[in-house]
C-alpha cells in the first residue's frame, strides 16, 4: 500500500475542532497527530493511503483555504511500522480512488511539461541519436533516442490542461511541446542538408506510410502514459512508448525535407499529426475516466467546455487524418 504524510499548519482552535471532526468521517486516515507550533499554530500530520488523501486534502480545501496562514504539504511516506494490513473486502467502504490525487498528478504533469535547459539539450541528444540510427537503418540506436526523447512531459501535460481547464498549464505544454518539435525538426533538416538520405530505407521508410495500427500504436502510448503517471508507476517504459509514435517520425520528417524528397516528408508528417492527435485524446479520455476533476463547481464548469472542445476539435482533427489514411490505403 502506497502511503503519503499530509502535514497541515493551522491556528490552534481550527486543528482541535479539526481532530474532533475527522473521527466522524469515513476518509481512509491511519493515523492523526498534531504538534504546538509558536503563534499560536499547530501542526496536523494525516497518514494516509495514497489513493485515500485526495479526498482529505479536498477537505481541507473547502475548510481552511481562507485562512491566512494555512499551508497543507504532501509527503511520501516509504514505509510505517507496525505494518498497515490490506483492507478487507467486508470492512466498510473509505474515499479512496485508485490513484495519486489530483495535486500530486498536477506537479508531477507539470514539472515533466516546463521548458528548460535540461528539456532542449535532451530533445538534441535524442534528436541526433535517433537520426544517426534511422540513417543507418539500426532499430536498436532509433530504440535509445526513445528512451531519452522527453516528448512525454508536454504532450501529457496538454491532455491534463484540456481536462482540468487549465489555461496556465496549457500555455506551459504548448510552449514546450513546439520548442521541442520544432527544434527536432530543424535539426533533422540540418541533417539532411549535410548527410546523404535514403527514403528508402527500411528505417524510414516504415514512418512514410501511415496505417490504421500507427492510429492504434498511438491511443495506447497515450491511454499508457496518462495511467503510468496517475497510478504513479514508472514512466521509462511508457516514454519509449510515446517516443515510438513521435519522435521518429518527427524526425524522418525533417531529414526527408533536408534532402529534397518532399513526397516522402508530406507521409512522415502525417504520421506525426495522426500520432499526437491520438496521443492527446487518449490521454484526455483516460483522466476523465480516473475521475480528474477540479475541487469548485465553477472551476469544474470550466473544466467541462474546455474538455468538450478539446474532444470535439480533436475528434474532427482525426476523422480527417483517417479520411487520408483511408484514401492512400484505397
Amino acid at each position: 500500500m502506497a502511503l503519503r504524510m499530509i502535514e497541515l499548519i493551522l491556528p490552534r482552535d481550527h486543528a482541535e475542532r479539526l481532530k474532533e471532526s475527522f473521527d466522524a468521517t469515513d476518509f481512509e486516515v491511519l493515523g492523526m497527530w498534531t504538534e504546538d507550533l509558536d503563534d499560536d499554530k499547530k501542526l496536523v500530520r494525516v497518514l494516509a493511503s495514497a489513493g485515500g488523501t485526495e479526498a482529505v486534502l479536498d477537505d481541507f480545501e473547502k475548510r481552511f483555504s481562507w485562512l491566512k496562514d494555512y499551508r497543507v504539504v504532501l509527503l511520501p511516506a516509504e514505509a510505517t511500522l507496525p505494518r498497515i494490513p490490506e483492507p478487507k473486502p467486508e470492512d466498510k467502504p473509505k474515499k479512496v480512488v485508485g490513484r495519486i490525487n489530483r495535486e500530486e498528478l498536477y506537479t508531477d504533469v507539470l514539472e515533466t511539461a516546463k521548458l528548460s535547459r535540461v528539456f532542449v539539450v535532451m530533445v538534441a541528444l535524442s534528436t541526433v541519436v535517433a537520426a544517426v540510427g534511422l540513417v543507418r537503418d539500426s532499430s536498436v540506436i532509433v530504440l535509445s533516442a526513445m528512451v531519452i526523447a522527453p516528448l512525454l512531459g508536454p504532450n501529457i501535460a496538454l491532455a491534463l490542461a484540456a481536462t482540468l481547464g487549465d489555461r496556465q498549464l496549457g500555455r506551459t505544454a504548448m510552449r514546450s511541446s513546439a520548442a521541442g518539435f520544432s527544434l527536432a525538426i530543424v535539426m533533422a533538416v540540418l541533417y539532411g542538408l549535410i548527410f546523404r538520405v535514403s527514403p528508402n530505407t527500411s528505417e524510414i521508410a516504415s514512418r512514410t506510410r501511415v496505417g490504421f495500427g500507427d492510429i492504434a500504436l498511438a491511443l495506447a502510448a497515450g491511454t499508457a502514459g496518462a495511467l503510468s503517471l496517475t497510478t504513479g508507476a514508472s514512466g521509462t517504459l511508457i516514454g519509449v512508448m510515446v517516443a515510438v509514435a513521435l519522435l521518429p517520425p518527427t524526425i524522418v520528417t525533417g531529414m526527408l525535407i533536408g534532402s529534397g524528397h518532399f513526397g516522402a516528408a508530406v507521409g512522415a508528417a502525417e504520421l506525426v499529426a495522426i500520432n499526437l492527435v491520438c496521443l492527446i485524446l487518449a490521454a484526455i479520455v483516460t483522466f476523465l475516466a480516473q475521475g480528474i476533476r477540479p475541487t469548485s463547481w465553477w472551476e469544474a464548469q470550466s473544466a467541462q467546455k474546455a474538455t468538450r472542445r478539446a474532444l470535439i476539435a480533436g475528434g474532427i482533427l482525426l476523422a480527417l487524418l483517417t479520411i487520408l489514411v483511408i484514401l492512400q490505403v484505397a
